[in-house]
Protein backbone atom coordinates (compact mmCIF):
# COMPACT_ATOMS: atom_id res chain seq x y z
CA UNK A 1 0.00 0.00 0.00
CA UNK A 2 1.53 3.40 -1.35
CA UNK A 3 1.70 5.90 1.74
CA UNK A 4 -0.36 8.63 0.07
CA UNK A 5 0.22 11.43 2.69
CA UNK A 6 4.16 12.68 1.69
CA UNK A 7 2.79 12.99 -1.98
CA UNK A 8 -0.03 15.21 -1.13
CA UNK A 9 2.14 17.42 0.99
CA UNK A 10 4.49 17.68 -1.77
CA UNK A 11 1.58 18.68 -4.21
CA UNK A 12 0.06 20.69 -1.99
CA UNK A 13 3.69 22.63 -1.60
CA UNK A 14 4.21 22.72 -5.36
CA UNK A 15 0.62 24.48 -5.55
CA UNK A 16 1.40 26.82 -2.73
CA UNK A 17 4.55 28.17 -4.21
CA UNK A 18 3.24 28.23 -7.66
CA UNK A 19 0.44 30.33 -6.00
CA UNK A 20 3.00 32.43 -4.66
CA UNK A 21 4.80 32.94 -8.12
CA UNK A 22 2.08 34.46 -9.95
CA UNK A 23 0.93 36.29 -7.00
CA UNK A 24 3.63 38.11 -6.63
CA UNK A 25 4.33 38.48 -10.50
CA UNK A 26 0.30 40.26 -10.72
CA UNK A 27 -0.31 44.61 -10.35
CA UNK A 28 -1.54 44.92 -7.20
CA UNK A 29 -5.05 45.64 -7.56
CA UNK A 30 -5.23 48.52 -5.03
CA UNK A 31 -2.59 50.59 -6.44
CA UNK A 32 -3.02 53.81 -8.07
CA UNK A 33 -0.34 54.63 -9.70
CA UNK A 34 -1.63 58.21 -11.20
CA UNK A 35 0.77 61.07 -11.11
CA UNK A 36 -1.21 63.30 -8.71
CA UNK A 37 -0.04 66.70 -10.59
CA UNK A 38 -1.23 65.62 -14.00
CA UNK A 39 -5.04 65.29 -15.02
CA UNK A 40 -6.58 61.37 -15.16
CA UNK A 41 -10.02 60.82 -16.01
CA UNK A 42 -12.11 60.72 -13.40
CA UNK A 43 -15.49 60.05 -14.56
CA UNK A 44 -16.48 56.62 -13.03
CA UNK A 45 -15.53 57.96 -9.52
CA UNK A 46 -18.87 61.22 -10.19
CA UNK A 47 -22.41 60.73 -9.55
CA UNK A 48 -25.31 62.59 -11.34
CA UNK A 49 -26.96 65.34 -9.47
CA UNK A 50 -29.82 64.31 -11.14
CA UNK A 51 -29.59 60.72 -9.67
CA UNK A 52 -31.03 61.67 -6.17
CA UNK A 53 -30.36 58.27 -4.46
CA UNK A 54 -26.73 58.22 -5.31
CA UNK A 55 -26.47 62.13 -4.84
CA UNK A 56 -27.34 61.54 -0.73
CA UNK A 57 -25.42 58.71 -0.87
CA UNK A 58 -22.11 60.02 -2.66
CA UNK A 59 -20.36 61.61 0.85
CA UNK A 60 -20.54 58.02 1.94
CA UNK A 61 -19.46 55.75 -0.91
CA UNK A 62 -16.76 57.87 -1.75
CA UNK A 63 -18.20 59.02 -4.82
CA UNK A 64 -18.16 62.65 -5.87
CA UNK A 65 -21.56 65.18 -7.39
CA UNK A 66 -21.20 66.27 -10.71
CA UNK A 67 -23.12 69.39 -11.15
CA UNK A 68 -23.45 70.05 -15.54
CA UNK A 69 -25.49 69.50 -18.35
CA UNK A 70 -24.12 66.64 -19.65
CA UNK A 71 -23.92 65.09 -15.79
CA UNK A 72 -20.88 61.35 -16.52
CA UNK A 73 -21.77 61.28 -20.06
CA UNK A 74 -18.97 63.24 -21.23
CA UNK A 75 -15.37 62.96 -19.63
CA UNK A 76 -14.33 64.51 -16.21
CA UNK A 77 -10.61 64.89 -15.39
CA UNK A 78 -8.59 65.85 -12.33
CA UNK A 79 -5.46 66.24 -10.74
CA UNK A 80 -5.35 63.64 -7.62
CA UNK A 81 -5.30 60.60 -6.84
CA UNK A 82 -8.05 60.41 -4.43
CA UNK A 83 -5.78 58.95 -1.54
CA UNK A 84 -2.69 60.81 -0.49
CA UNK A 85 -4.24 64.14 -2.87
CA UNK A 86 -7.51 64.75 -3.10
CA UNK A 87 -9.15 65.55 -6.25
CA UNK A 88 -8.92 68.89 -7.39
CA UNK A 89 -8.23 71.36 -10.49
CA UNK A 90 -11.32 69.22 -12.49
CA UNK A 91 -12.42 70.27 -15.80
CA UNK A 92 -14.91 68.58 -18.32
CA UNK A 93 -15.15 68.08 -21.62
CA UNK A 94 -18.32 69.47 -23.83
CA UNK A 95 -18.27 70.91 -27.46
CA UNK A 96 -16.25 73.85 -26.72
CA UNK A 97 -12.68 71.55 -25.41
CA UNK A 98 -12.69 71.21 -21.67
CA UNK A 99 -14.69 73.28 -19.19
CA UNK A 100 -12.84 74.34 -15.61
CA UNK A 101 -15.67 72.66 -12.63
CA UNK A 102 -15.72 74.91 -9.66
CA UNK A 103 -15.60 72.99 -6.18
CA UNK A 104 -18.36 73.34 -4.04
CA UNK A 105 -18.80 71.74 -0.79
CA UNK A 106 -22.49 71.23 -0.35
CA UNK A 107 -24.80 70.89 3.24
CA UNK A 108 -25.53 67.18 3.61
CA UNK A 109 -24.59 65.78 0.27
CA UNK A 110 -20.64 66.91 0.52
CA UNK A 111 -18.37 68.19 -2.15
CA UNK A 112 -19.77 68.70 -5.65
CA UNK A 113 -18.32 69.68 -8.97
CA UNK A 114 -19.91 72.53 -10.93
CA UNK A 115 -20.15 72.83 -14.32
CA UNK A 116 -18.89 76.69 -15.06
CA UNK A 117 -19.38 78.03 -18.44
CA UNK A 118 -15.84 78.56 -17.83
CA UNK A 119 -13.69 77.35 -20.95
CA UNK A 120 -9.77 75.88 -19.85
CA UNK A 121 -7.67 78.99 -21.91
CA UNK A 122 -4.85 76.12 -22.05
CA UNK A 123 -6.90 73.25 -23.63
Amino acid sequence: MLDIVPMIKKSLTVAALAAGVVLSLAPHAGADSTDPAKFSDRTADFVNYTDVSGALAAKDTGKLIIVSPYGTSRTIACRGNGQDVAWYDCKQQDDLGWINLQEQDLPVVGKAWVYTLQSDPNA
